[in-house]
């Protein structure tokens, strides 16, 4: 189970009590870090953040969609 800053408790006991019944707050906080930072991956991509800057842009997402899934637990992810 991810640790929690004491101060981001509240906030993520709330979160699982609206929406993850069942979920560890320190679960929830680390599932909510990951959707803003697949969020921004993809915008990244969508207006043009990438140019000139990375062109192996799947397999940049392949690899960092990869570790934001483990970073919250999911297990048997790999990248190509």
């Amino acid at each position: 189970m991810p640790s929690i800053d004491p101060e981001l408790r509240a906030d993520a006991e709330r979160m699982a009590a609206e929406f993850a019944e069942g979920v560890p707050p320190g679960t929830v906080a680390a599932l909510v870090a990951a959707w803003a930072q697949l969020f921004g991956l993809i915008s990244f991509e969508l207006f043009g953040q990438y140019n000139r800057v990375v062109e192996a842009r799947e397999p940049l997402f392949l690899q960092t969609a990869g570790e934001l899934a483990r970073s919250v637990g999911l297990r048997g992810v790999t990248t190509a």
